[in-house]
């Protein structure tokens, strides 16, 4: 336990020597109120709202309502780690969300062991005897696989080397296309697939970053025992959700279809890498509309040029810059990331109780049984 805290501690420098933040428990574990989020980011103070709640600063955005597990962040959807809870009037967010989701997306130039990015590494999904999701125009195997030479057409074009599990319909196992990743430093892994549903409803895209250590996967209401691994993967878990921030947003800006969000999940591809990864779904093959648009090669070359605007905007995020080109666009062109602030600053008085939160995330009960 005391080894784990103190690596999680090392990946957020910045955040952890906050001055005081105020503390509440739900549910046994450890929530702050996003008043402190606000005064944290140099964000002007949530207007009076039991239940929901919007910060704001030059160019960012935070915004959320208790009893959700959403929070959208300069317009782009996230899947919270736990639910918003409300408390005597103020809404609060969990520690683990500032620190795990949060934290990277509004400072990711303090990402820390992060350095040029030279080689991407695209994973087609499927293949071979795994023909993935059959929609009614075509199967994912195919789909991927041309998305991904087309990405990696566009990247090679801007100078970066890229390595492909697969460039044929082939059948390669999960394990080794992690293996394969984790043969290349200084890569960034993105794995593409399509979406399918039992029924018609499913559409729009969504992207998949690892779930963290002791975060419920996918849409779980509660924990399992599985869920207090550490994997490879989560060594890099604030690369992963910047990156995810990169290349969801650039689908958003670029596919304008529904936005399902970035979430968290434990597929092996990006569970047993060692590099920043993320797996996207660039829609439902079994959605009309959304199978009609997938079977575009317009579509599916938006798609590749998404994954490319993503390499260049993370790479300039977590070298702390920002990016040069908004990010995001969702009718008012905002931007996911800004340059890194000079200096923390500094929460408003503390009302009540307090502690800092590196006193919080020290204390949260990973160890507890699911």
């Amino acid at each position: 336990m005391r080894t784990f805290v103190l690596i999680f501690l090392a990946l957020l420098p910045g955040l952890v020597r906050a001055a005081t933040w105020n503390i509440v428990q739900f549910d046994q574990r450890r929530y702050v109120p996003v008043s402190d989020v606000a005064a944290f980011y140099h964000m002007a103070q949530p207007a009076s709202d039991s239940s929901s709640f919007r910060l704001t600063s030059p160019g960012r955005s935070i915004e959320g309502k208790a009893g959700t597990t959403e929070v959208r962040i300069n317009g782009v959807k996230y899947v919270t780690c736990f639910p918003l809870r409300t408390k005597g009037g103020n809404v609060y967010v969990s520690a683990m969300d500032v620190a795990k989701v949060i934290e990277p997306i509004m400072r990711p130039g303090k990402i820390p062991n992060t350095g040029p990015i030279r080689t991407i590494v695209l994973d087609a999904g499927h293949g071979g005897h795994d023909s993935g999701a059959v929609g009614m125009l075509g199967r994912e195997k195919d789909y991927t696989l041309d998305v991904a030479l087309r990405a990696r057409a566009l990247l090679l074009h801007a100078g970066y080397q890229v390595k492909m599990t697969r460039v044929s319909d082939v059948f390669i196992p999960l394990e080794d296309r992690a293996s394969f990743a984790n043969s290349f430093p200084n890569a960034l892994f993105v794995s593409v697939h399509f979406n399918k549903s039992e029924t018609y409803g499913g559409t729009g895209i969504e992207t998949y970053a690892l779930a963290p250590r002791g975060v419920p996967s996918m849409d779980e209401a509660s924990l399992r025992y599985s869920d207090f691994k550490q994997n490879p993967g989560n060594v890099c878990d604030p690369q992963n959700i910047a990156l995810a921030a990169a290349v969801h947003s650039s689908l958003v800006k670029n596919l304008r279809v529904t936005d399902r969000g970035i979430k968290r999940a434990r597929f092996v591809v990006i569970k047993n890498i060692r590099v920043p990864g993320v797996l996207i779904e660039g829609g439902f093959v079994s959605n009309p509309y959304d199978a009609r648009l997938i079977a575009m090669t317009d579509y599916r070359q938006r798609i590749a040029q998404s994954i490319l605007e993503a390499v260049q905007s993370y790479s300039r995020a977590v070298n702390g810059a920002a990016p040069a080109q908004p990010a995001v666009v969702t009718g008012k062109d905002e931007t996911f990331t800004e340059a890194s602030l000079q200096s923390s600053p500094t929460p408003a008085p503390p009302v009540g109780s307090s502690t800092s939160l590196d006193s919080t995330i020290s204390k949260f009960d990973l160890n507890a049984q699911p």
